[in-house]
């Protein structure tokens, strides 16, 4: 009953607000999944909130190791590419650099097409380097997960 009145309400909605599916946070930064669906469009979130004085590179950065998102294959499903919001530039004085980072909080989205049955969880990798002032520390994958709502076929 309550799988079918969330799949009524979906239908009907032009929005759904993003429903939480997995916080992790590591040394470096906060990390939360969650998913929206738009008209049966579902859409994977990734909101991401550097800790103090942290930095990760934009996809946009060269010669830096970026954050990336990369969806584990099910057959089914086709995903879009990852979309990141604008990157802030921010001058390393030391480094005589200006670079494409991530300071402040900032969410990645990437939409899925679901064709046949709709898995339960979808699974991911969230990949990043982070850097402070003074250094900049190994490569992080971090697991992400998304689990699917009812949604209107």
């Amino acid at each position: 009953m309550k799988t079918k009145l969330l799949a009524v309400m979906l239908a009907g909605a032009a929005w759904q607000a993003p429903v939480p599916t997995n916080k992790i946070s590591t040394r470096h930064i906060d990390v939360a999944s969650s998913v929206s669906v738009q008209a049966g469009k579902v859409v994977l979130v990734v909101d991401v909130v550097p800790k103090a004085t942290m930095h990760v590179y934009s996809p946009e950065q060269k010669d830096y190791i970026p954050v990336s998102l990369k969806i584990k294959a099910i057959a089914g499903v086709t995903v879009a590419p990852a979309q990141f919001p604008k990157a802030e530039k921010r001058e390393f004085p030391a480094l005589k650099e200006t670079q494409l980072v991530y300071s402040k909080p900032f969410r990645i989205t990437q939409s899925i097409e679901i064709r046949g049955a709709i898995p339960a969880t979808i699974k991911g990798t969230l990949r990043y380097q982070a850097c402070d002032e003074t250094i900049c520390y190994v490569p992080v994958n971090v697991p992400v997960t998304w689990t699917l709502p009812a949604i209107p076929r």
